[in-house]
This record gives C-alpha cells, structure tokens and sequence, in this order.
C-alpha cells in the first residue's frame, strides 16, 4: 500500500511540476509572453526567470507538450516562439518543413553564431551553410566512478590516458578481488547500450555514412571492430553485464531498474555518461564526495574519443515575437546563462569561456576542480555522430539498437549484424532516392 501511495505522489509532483510550467495565465499589460518548446526540467523555472529579469517585459512559458505536434502547429501560425531541436537530424528535418528562422543575418550580431560555442558542435547548427539553432546545453561522455567502490576492492582509480586494455583489467579485478565491507559490485553500470557502442564506434574512427552519406558506413572495418569490442567486452572479458544477468540483478531487492539505478545506489564502479549525471547527485547523498571521472578509455594507440551533442534552440519562422526570441538566443550564449548550467550541472554550459578549466565547473553537487577536468577535455576530441540526408535518423537509430540487441543476446555475430545493418540501409536509402525527386536532385549534386 505504502508502494501505490508513494506512486501516486509522485505521479501527481510531476504533474504539478508540468501544470505550474505551463500554466496559462494572463498576460500583464505592456509585457511580451514567448512559448518555449522544451522538456519540463524544473531548472527552466530559474532559467526562464533569469532572462525576465534581464528583459524586462518579457517572459517566457515552458510548452512540453508541442514536440509532439510541431511541425503542424507551426504551419499553422499557432507554433511555440522559440524551439529545442534535439539532434542534427530533428533541425534538419523541420527546416527542410520550412518552419525554422534562417538564424544567419542576426547570429554574428547578436553574439550566437558558431563561433561562439564549442569547435566540435558548430557544424552541427547548420544546415546547408545556414544556422538554425544554439545549444542550450553541450555533452560529450566520460567515465566517472565510485572512488569508495574502488577503495573497496583495493582497486586503484582510472588515469588520464588509459586504454581499453586498461579498463578491462581494472573491470577484471572487481570480479577478482574481494571487496572489505562484503558486498559485490558490478565494474560497470551500462546504463544505455546505443551510446556505449557509438562511443566506441568515435573512438575506433569508425563513423555511420559515407561522406556524401549516399551508402551505410556499418560495415566499414572500424564500426565492425568496435562491435566486436562490445560483445568481447560483455562475453569475452566479463565486464559489461549481458542482458540475463541484468534482468536477474534488477529483479532483486536493492538494486532497482537500470544502470542509472544502480551506479547511484553505489552498485557498480563506473558509468559512461555526459556530466549532466551529476544533477542525481542531491538525490543520492551516498555519493557526495565519491565522484571521480576520466576521459574515455583509448582504442590501441588513437587519442581518446567520442560522441557530442546538444539540445540547441531554434526560432518558429511564423513567430510573431522574433524580436523577443531572437534576444532569448543571445541569452543562451550570455555568461549568465551559463553560469545557471555551470551551477546546476546539467551538462556543458554553451559558452566555453564559461568551461575553459575544471575549476570553472565547481558546483554544490561536486566541488572538485579535477571531477570537472575531463569533460572539459572531452569536447576537444569529441565529434558528433554523423547523419544521411537520404534515410530518417530515427530509424537508422531503431535499426543500430536492434543490432545491438542481438549481439548482446548471441543471436548474431558482430560481424553478421554489422552486415546486415548496412545493407538494410543502403537498400532503404536506394528506395528513397527512387521515390523522391529532391533526394535525386541532391545526390546528383554531390
């Protein structure tokens, strides 16, 4: 009973939280109301706050729920003001449906051009030479760790510069040396398998298409060893957790659902996420003063690498407060916008003269200058996944997790669902092009 009651309190805060966001209130004279499409993150109270006080006369709503009717809303003249974009594809696609600002005249300007972000996202604002968005936050994943797990077993913490190698022998020796308080850890809590393969996908200089993006890259010699890596990791070495196991652990008492779950409740070692794990670190006390965190392991001799991204920000073209949505844009670039990701550690601030070190990066939840350090240097070597104009992300992204499905659970060989994969691709973007006249005109022009 006490399980339902503590559910349904739950159910009804997040509720709440989503109704006193969005809640439709009238708008006081002489004062401009821009619709915000983004997620109900309670930080974007504080967020959309500041910027009133930085603007007088102008205040911004939270509007969760228009991703799901965006584009039509947006055609419609009825669309929020101003847009997160999650992903190279999702601005590519609702620009190509003509309802994002050509961001280009104002950006330099205004002070949210490329150049004012991160090297490694800037092309990943534009569409065809033209800028659609700005991050609202940047992430690129480390590895961060339990020093108290490891003290445990005796194991000593990962170094800057460690390789794959490395990691397969510390995550050996929490299988192999007992730890002194009696309790069993997993060396790592692999939280969400897709981003741990594309990870290794980088950091084997492996990518997802050709450069003209007209063929499937997956059955190219990188992406094929960095699927093997995964599995070998998983049954050759024992250090990822294969799916039977973890459906076995979760169904335990203690350990929850999930990786997130149970690195936080200190059941694992390590995890390989993007800095923004740390707003957990509130809700789990046991872990205030653990934390400890490192660049991605490296692939033989090649530099650490992988993944980047943002959740960036574009402008309905139909707004009827471009004025007002355009200085919301400056305001993500702004210092003191940045300030408010640095403090709550919801990834990578956008302004990286914000992140220049890791002493920039100290917050409440984790006040260690060196915890900070590597995802500073992350962003210098990460580098986003690259997309096909010719096939939808989305399903190249469901097909890659089914792939990635199989392996874990041995149906397939590395090798055999790396094949497979590209094929299927390359067959659908064939079909694509067959289809539709302005793929043919684009691959003709390439």
């Amino acid at each position: 009973m006490r399980a339902v009651f503590g559910g349904a309190l739950a159910a009804f805060a997040v509720m709440y939280l989503v109704a006193e966001l969005t809640l439709s209130r009238g708008v006081p004279e002489g004062v401009v109301r821009i619709r915000w499409s983004t997620d109900p993150n309670p930080a974007r109270t504080i967020q959309t706050r500041l910027f009133s006080e930085l603007n007088p006369g102008v205040e911004v709503v939270v509007d969760p729920g228009s991703q799901q009717k965006l584009i039509v809303q947006c055609a419609t003249g009825t669309g929020p003001d101003v847009i997160d974009l999650y992903g190279i594809e999702h601005m590519r696609s609702c620009a190509e449906a003509g309802i994002l600002l050509d961001l280009t005249p104002y950006a330099r300007e205004m002070g949210f051009a490329p150049e004012n972000t991160y090297p490694a996202i800037r092309d990943g604002l534009l569409v065809d030479g033209k800028q659609y968005r700005f991050p609202c936050n940047v992430w690129a994943n480390c590895v961060i760790y339990n020093k108290k797990v490891f003290d445990d077993h005796g194991v000593s913490y990962p170094r800057k510069g460690w390789t794959y190698d490395d990691f397969i022998e510390i995550g050996r020796r929490f299988k192999t040396t007992p730890s002194k308080s009696g309790e069993k850890h997993l060396a790592v809590a692999n939280y969400y398998n897709v981003w741990f393969f594309q990870d290794l996908l980088i950091g084997c200089g492996g990518r997802q298409f050709t450069p003209d993006g007209l063929r499937s890259a997956f059955d190219s010699e990188e992406a094929i060893r960095a699927m093997r890596m995964y599995h070998d990791l998983m049954y050759v070495h024992g250090v990822l957790t294969p799916p039977s196991e973890a459906a076995a652990l979760s169904s335990q008492g203690g350990w929850g659902a999930g990786g997130l779950n149970w690195f936080s409740a200190g059941r694992a070692a390590m995890i390989f996420i993007g800095r923004w794990y740390i707003v957990q670190v509130p809700n789990w006390p046991n872990l205030k003063g653990c934390l400890g965190a490192v660049q991605l392991p490296r692939v033989g001799e090649r530099p650490s690498a992988g993944q980047c991204g943002s959740r960036a920000a574009g402008i309905n073209v139909k707004s009827p407060h471009r004025r007002e949505a355009l200085k919301f844009l400056q305001y993500l670039a702004s210092p003191a916008y940045s300030r408010l990701i640095v403090a709550d550690g919801d990834s990578m601030p956008p302004n990286p003269e914000l992140a220049r070190s890791g002493q920039d990066l100290v917050n409440e939840a984790v006040d260690d200058p060196e915890f900070h350090e590597p995802f500073v240097e992350a962003l210098k070597s990460a580098r986003p996944l690259d997309y096909s104009p010719y096939i939808d992300a989305s399903l190249v992204q469901r097909w890659l997790s089914e792939r990635i499905g199989q392996v874990e659970n041995k149906l397939v060989s590395p090798e055999e669902a790396m094949r497979s994969l590209a094929a299927e691709i390359n067959e659908k973007i064939r079909q694509n092009i067959e289809r539709r006249p302005d793929l043919q005109a684009l691959s003709s022009r390439r």
